[in-house]
């Protein structure tokens, strides 16, 4: 009988530790934190010109932009800008592009996708979504 009661006190210490590894490890659908911040741009005649920085650890090869008019009652999300190159860790840096269609007066930008130098793609889908910037025609 006490050999029973031992093993039962053992099986529950085991359950018991198993329990506190599983509890703390992070669930592997945690989205990864945004890798690019967004902090300045403007429209000028069609062209938007964007400033952003990777505050990541990895270097970017290639970011996917939404732009989403805040003008009238109807906003819709759509992709408007695909800016390959190497981005690295840091480094502030500046794309323009022209905006597909008609540029509204406001809009915000945000990230949709970043693929980093190690082949890993963060998507706004899937991992935290990142700070969109509001930007104006001046």
């Amino acid at each position: 009988m006490r050999f029973f009661r031992a093993a039962h006190a053992y099986l529950a210490t085991i359950i018991f530790v198993l329990c506190l590894v599983v509890g703390s490890v992070k669930p592997a659908q945690a989205g990864v934190a945004c890798p690019v911040m967004l902090y300045d741009g403007k429209i000028n005649q069609g062209t938007v010109s964007v400033s952003f920085m990777n505050k990541g650890k990895v270097p970017i090869r290639e970011l996917e932009l939404y732009c989403t008019p805040l003008q009238g009652q109807k906003t819709k999300r759509s992709d408007c800008h695909t800016e390959a190159g190497l981005f690295y860790p840091g480094t502030p840096y500046t794309i323009s592009f022209s905006y597909p269609g008609k540029a509204p007066r406001t809009m915000s930008l945000s990230l949709k996708t970043a693929l980093l130098r190690d082949g890993v793609r963060w998507a706004s889908i899937h991992d935290q979504p990142c700070k969109s910037l509001r930007i104006t025609k001046r």
